[in-house]
């Protein structure tokens, strides 16, 4: 406190003396001298004498100033620094103005100063006001904000202990409409119409954690990830669950869970609860929500400037663990093919094969897949899905609770009518896929990319019904306000071209093969984490039973033309 009494008397004697100086200098001239009186238009010279005094008023002036800042830079010099690091920059202020506020001009030689300009006793132009102007802010550069933001959301990881989360949430309006065929028996299925509607939820959350890094590499060695959905236990090819069940609680489970290591640079290796290494979301020969247990290897090359890549993939995925050393006699495993006294093997599949792609030009590229699926013991899943064979997986081991029902999802030809073996001898899957990507062209303020695509398959463990496809094309997006994007496909698979219970149960309502469907998406853009979708299936059958070869299908061609509906909100977070 006595500092700064101290600095507010030193700062007001010296305001003092810069008002009482030159008007002391310009009331009492030097004996002799004669005043003149001038106008600010300086048309008349001043006298040498005149001069001479001013001269002498502003050398005592700079005196008695350069005293003031000796006296008060000893008591300043600690308050000095902290001032210049937080002070306000003002326009005007420069490393050589006087410390005391901007109000004198900086030193200069005496013989500077002279004019003939007359300038007593006409008072001085008062000094303008400081100006604080805060140094402009230039824009980052984009490089800049990226690292900004980079570090933003690494130190909110870093509170979360590395783990980042995701998810989503759809509540969908499910509509089913087919008109019965009265041409038919009433024990005929195709005879029975198809009416109805429901609300269904679908909620999806992921964790994700990055576990080791490699000192000379940012990216990690070890990947975590685990994602929890609502899941029916009895049902593998949906998450959804509906608005019924009076009170009772929908059940949520583990949909995947695995563990990512990538030891050199290309390689991964997985290992868990994961989708299929050739997923795509295209709803032709898996189902988006199906989800297997096994390994994935994944070899990715790229040029140096990324515009061609090739990845080789394999996955092999573990379907049954019967633990059945002895087939007895009456088991239901007599039903898929097996002999008595013949001990039984886990059922699984293997998928491998590459997918090459590139840039064909700045917006436009491509990409090709080709992949060969072998299925090991593939009777026991259409055995799970019939009413004899359904005790053998009724008390499932992963889940711990005996089923309600069988498993979904049949469509397949089998050698019986409800019978607990396929037509095909095998499904080995020859499968190939091409998508050809235009990145967009705004429209009216909004992007319009548009893709085209097309896959075909060839089951050779089958020697009819075994060859199906699937192509269509979609324009625009929607991830903003505004945003519109419409999507055509069309698919045709036979009843031995793949297995029917892994396929997609929108598509194929009631039987996962042997349809024909026409789909058409039109999906709206609310916000980016917000989406209006909205699907229509359209779908006939393709062949009926022929017992002369012991060929039988669930849902025979010659029902009425069925149309399902799918209205739905998305939101991702």
């Amino acid at each position: 406190m006595k500092i700064q009494r101290n600095q507010s008397v030193e700062r007001l004697i010296a305001c003092i003396l810069t008002l009482v100086v030159p008007m002391s200098g310009a009331e009492a001239p030097a004996a002799g001298a004669k005043i003149t009186t001038t106008t600010t238009s300086a048309s008349a010279p001043a006298s040498s004498s005149e001069i001479e005094q001013l001269k002498a008023m502003l050398f005592e002036q700079q005196r008695q100033i350069d005293e003031l800042r000796k006296q008060l830079s000893k008591n300043k010099e600690s308050e000095q620094k902290k001032q210049d690091n937080s002070a306000p920059v003002m326009a005007n202020d420069s490393k050589t103005a006087p410390a005391l506020g901007g109000s004198f001009a900086p030193k200069a030689p005496l013989g500077e100063v002279a004019s003939t300009t007359a300038m007593v006793p006409n008072p001085p132009a008062p000094a303008p006001a400081p100006v604080f102007a805060p140094p402009a802010t230039p824009a980052p550069a984009d490089a800049a904000t990226l690292d900004s933001l980079q570090k933003t959301v690494n130190a909110i990881n870093a509170k979360l202990g590395g783990f980042k989360f995701s998810g989503d949430l759809r509540f969908r309006f499910d509509l089913l409409s087919r008109s019965a065929n009265a041409a038919l028996p009433p024990t005929d299925n195709r005879a029975t119409p198809a009416q109805r509607a429901r609300e269904r939820i679908r909620v999806r959350l992921n964790v994700d954690k990055d576990l080791f890094y490699n000192e000379k590499d940012e990216h990690p060695l070890v990947k975590f990830h685990l994602q929890l959905a609502t899941d029916p236990y009895n049902n593998p090819i949906t998450m959804d669950s509906d608005f019924a069940g009076l009170g009772t609680r929908a059940p949520f489970s583990i949909a995947e869970a695995w563990a990512e290591a990538m030891p050199v640079k290309g390689v991964t290796l997985r290992i868990g609860r994961t989708s299929e290494i050739f997923a795509d979301n295209r709803q032709f020969m898996f189902d988006d929500d199906i989800r297997f247990n096994g390994f994935h290897e994944t070899y990715h090359l790229a040029t140096k400037d990324n515009k061609a890549f090739v990845d080789f993939k394999a996955g092999q995925y573990i379907l049954t663990d019967p633990n059945v050393q002895v087939v007895p006699a009456g088991s239901p495993y007599l039903a898929a093919g097996y002999k008595a006294g013949q001990r039984i093997p886990s059922a699984g599949f293997f998928d491998t094969g590459a997918t090459v792609g590139g840039n064909l030009s700045k917006k436009w590229k491509a990409d090709g897949t080709i992949n060969y699926v072998v299925y090991r013991e593939p009777n026991q899943i259409q055995l799970a899905s019939t009413a004899n064979g359904a005790a053998l997986f009724a008390n499932n081991p992963i889940v711990g609770a005996t089923f309600i029902g069988n498993l979904g999802g049949t469509g397949n030809a089998t050698t019986t009518a409800g019978g607990g073996t396929y037509f095909a001898n095998d499904f080995h899957v020859v499968r190939e896929a091409f998508n050809l990507t235009y990145a967009g062209t705004p429209w009216r303020g909004h992007n319009m990319p548009l893709t085209m695509m097309a896959h075909f398959t060839q089951n050779t463990g089958a020697s009819i019904q075994n060859k199906a496809y699937m192509f269509g094309a979609a324009l625009g997006e929607a991830k903003k306000l505004g945003d519109v994007q419409i999507q055509y496909q069309y698919y045709f698979k036979p009843a031995n071209a793949f297995v029917s219970q892994f396929s997609d149960d929108d598509v194929g309502t009631g039987s996962g093969v042997n349809i024909k469907n026409n789909q058409i998406r039109v999906n709206f853009g609310i916000t980016r984490w917000l989406a209006w979708e909205n699907r229509l299936y359209i779908q006939k059958g393709i062949t009926t039973n022929n017992p002369a070869i012991g060929f039988f299908v669930p849902l025979q061609q010659g029902y009425n033309t069925q149309f399902r509906w799918h209205s739905h909100l998305a939101f991702t977070f």
